[in-house]
């Protein structure tokens, strides 16, 4: 098929960055109220860790499935599905009385959200030319920025007035109202435009997917994206608790304080545009700088982290920037640029879930380091997550620097 004209294509990329917004609205809101719910004594700081990391490790295996559906069912009508069933789990969970009930219900909010990020990267990739892809990624996942500093922001206000059960029930509200414009405004140019989706077609190779790296290569690709995954959603996970338990802060002070997360990120999301394109699109030697950059900050955390609470913040907040710039880069970039587009949903998924391999690991990881070791160990153990990103990416970019991406 044709690829969209200019003005088809920014429209799609609104719609598709109105999505993402909502999936974000209704999965980081846990994160954001933890702090509250540990404090209002209704679960302890282990089994909140393990209701996130629940939802992380559904959302993980969503992904291989979501992925491998979305090249072979209508991108479409797998959204639909995760729209519908994450506004009931977000419904569902201010009745649960207790740990295992919350583990149960976003366990299953977790799986709904992975049916939303495959299929996206389907039908932009489908209906966009590559630059228009490319930018697109970028205004798309201004959406979840946005989510996450409103998140940030009102959850606070709703907490101190209304309690933590109530930010749930605000932002299910939300959500219904705009995947409900979203699917009216989505089929329309899809009709005006004649979007057709590829599909996975048998070829010469068995079916099996081809791509332009090794698959020891991917193997290392996957591992680095299993660390970007594991500090951009542990570290936010943590960061009000961390913030609270080391500066003696309220839970409404501490998750306010967090907003600074979002806002280094909306900033990196554009700066990594910009990098990414002046250093020839190479995607490693991209996310190379990036992890150099988190390196940096988290030496100064280990060292200055208990003199300054906005030095505290701002460092777990540029760790976690530059970790959405990397994810930018290998999670949506360098799918389209590895597959065709009759695959191209599935390699996303297979990526994508590697980044909540590490996001599971960490959230739970993180809460178990806290317990055990207090705050020092655990900033430590992001020190050697960059250090080891940094090493991968090195050696990735050794490897593709003839690659023509």
């Amino acid at each position: 098929m044709q690829k969209l004209e200019r003005k088809d294509a920014k429209q799609l990329t609104l719609l598709c960055a109105a999505a993402y917004f909502v999936s974000y609205l209704t999965r980081v809101n846990f994160a954001a109220v933890i702090a509250a719910i540990i404090q209002a004594g209704d679960i302890d700081k282990a089994s909140a860790g393990l209701v996130t990391t629940l939802g992380f490790i559904t959302y993980g295996v969503g992904q291989l499935i979501s992925g491998w559906l979305g090249d072979r069912i209508n991108p479409k009508k797998l959204m639909v599905i995760g729209f519908a069933t994450t506004v009931a789990m977000n419904l569902l969970i201010p009745f649960c009385t207790s740990g295992a009930w919350m583990c149960l219900v976003w366990a299953f909010n977790g799986f709904a959200q992975s049916f939303m990020w495959p299929p996206m990267v389907k039908i932009m990739s489908s209906a966009m030319n590559s630059d228009d892809y490319n930018k697109g990624c970028v205004v798309v996942s201004w959406g979840s920025t946005i989510a996450t500093i409103l998140i940030y922001l009102v959850s606070p206000v709703i907490i101190k007035f209304a309690g933590w059960r109530t930010v749930f029930f605000v932002y299910g509200a939300v959500a219904v109202l705009i995947s409900s414009v979203w699917y009216a405004k989505i089929t329309a140019i899809e009709k005006k435009c004649e979007i057709v989706y590829p599909m996975h077609q048998k070829s010469k190779n068995g079916g099996k997917m081809a791509i332009k790296i090794s698959v020891p290569l991917l193997i290392i690709v996957m591992l680095t994206i299993m660390l970007q995954g594991s500090l951009r959603d542990g570290v936010t996970t943590w960061v009000p608790t961390f913030v609270s338990e080391s500066f003696n802060l309220g839970s409404e002070i501490s998750i306010l304080s967090s907003v600074i997360i979002p806002l280094f990120s909306l900033a990196s999301l554009q700066l990594t545009g910009i990098i990414y394109n002046k250093l020839g699109k190479k995607p490693f030697k991209s996310s190379g700088l990036f992890f150099i950059c988190a390196v940096t900050a988290a030496v100064l955390l280990v060292f200055f982290k208990g003199s300054s609470v906005i030095l505290t913040v701002a460092m777990s907040a540029l760790i976690v920037a530059c970790m959405h710039g990397i994810n930018l880069i290998l999670v949506c970039f360098l799918p389209a640029a590895l597959a065709d587009d009759d695959n191209v949903s599935t390699l996303s998924g297979l990526l994508n879930f590697m980044t909540y391999v590490g996001s599971a690991a960490s959230t739970y990881g993180f809460a178990l380091l806290s317990e055990s070791f207090g705050w020092n160990g655990t900033v430590v153990s992001w020190l050697v997550i960059t250090v080891l990103g940094t090493t991968a990416c090195i050696i990735c970019n050794k490897a593709t620097k003839k690659l023509k991406f």
